[in-house]
């Protein structure tokens, strides 16, 4: 994850994950299963270090703003974790940016996966790198080391959040202001197509589309095409930017997922059409998909999930 040195950025994201427990109407939810974190190994590669003590002083700050992570009660060098206590290891180096001459900071955590949740993370698991940019001169290692390892507890908690499919957890990550949480949640909605959570969203997806970061609204495209209908094809069409080659394409394959007489008379439209080559191609591939398919029948989400084995 690349994100800039911006603490009131980083403090905003964190509030976006760290609001889990509170239920609507103010009440207080189920407190999930909390861990205690055991930091074994902290490695500077030989660059520019701050003492071991300090070091576990910011990670143990970071971690005591978690609900589901905090710090053991005492660090150590060596040894295994027991019970609900996971072992960690900490790296963080400094990396020369030849654009603006400054130093960026690479940051790296690898937390053990708890046993009830390590077959739902992933395939990262909790093995999170935070890059901070930082412009040339602005570099304060103790200030920074601490925005970072705060960014690497925010997706940690994160992470697991969406793991545990926490009530309100996606919602709320959807309507952070740090892009890198959107991306992250969008992935997990993409491929948990079927997930109850996952459909309850759709149309906070399509809202996505506009959105300044243009990585964001290239997955919110893809995204709704996962889990979206017919219903949503026009919300679609209404967002994309038609100047945007990348989102034009992404949608037509998005149009194809979704299905409807809609979606199929502007693939039609866009076959006859389309003036580039490349997007021509790829609103004919889209037509075909749909045409070959029961998909343009009017039948909502049922029928579309009744064809998915075929595409």
């Amino acid at each position: 994850m690349v994100c800039r040195r911006n603490p009131l950025l980083f403090t905003a994201a964190l509030g976006a994950v760290l609001g889990i427990g509170v239920a609507a109407g103010g009440c207080k939810a189920q407190e999930p299963e909390a861990f205690q974190v055991r930091v074994i190994s902290i490695d500077a590669h030989g660059g520019p270090s701050l003492p071991e003590d300090r070091v576990r002083s910011i990670v143990r700050r970071s971690l005591q703003n978690s609900p589901s992570y905090g710090p053991a009660q005492r660090d150590q060098r060596s040894g295994s974790a027991k019970g609900d206590t996971l072992i960690a290891t900490f790296e963080y180096r400094e990396l020369p940016d030849a654009v603006d001459h400054g130093r960026d900071l690479m940051v790296r955590m690898t937390v053990e996966e708890p046993k009830g949740l390590a077959d739902r993370l992933g395939a990262e698991g909790l093995d999170i790198t935070v890059l901070l940019e930082r412009e040339a001169g602005e570099a304060d290692l103790s200030t920074d080391l601490q925005l970072a390892s705060d960014q690497l507890v925010t997706i940690l908690q994160a992470r697991t959040d969406l793991a545990r499919a926490q009530d309100g957890a996606i919602e709320r990550l959807l309507a952070s202001e740090d892009p890198e949480l959107i991306i992250l949640t969008l992935e997990w909605v993409r491929d948990h197509e079927s997930h109850d959570q996952a459909l309850a969203v759709a149309d906070r997806v399509v809202d996505l589309i506009k959105h300044e970061d243009e990585r964001v609204g290239l997955l919110a495209i893809e995204t709704i095409g996962q889990i979206g209908g017919p219903e949503h094809v026009s919300t679609l069409l209404d967002r994309i930017h038609l100047a945007d080659t990348h989102q034009v394409n992404r949608a037509y394959d998005a149009l194809a997922r979704l299905g409807g007489p809609e979606a199929l008379g502007f693939l039609r439209f866009a076959a006859r059409n389309e003036d580039e080559p490349g997007r021509r191609a790829a609103a004919e591939r889209a037509l075909r998909r749909v045409a070959e398919s029961d998909i343009v029948q009017p039948g909502g989400r049922g029928a579309r999930l009744h064809n998915r084995g075929h595409r």
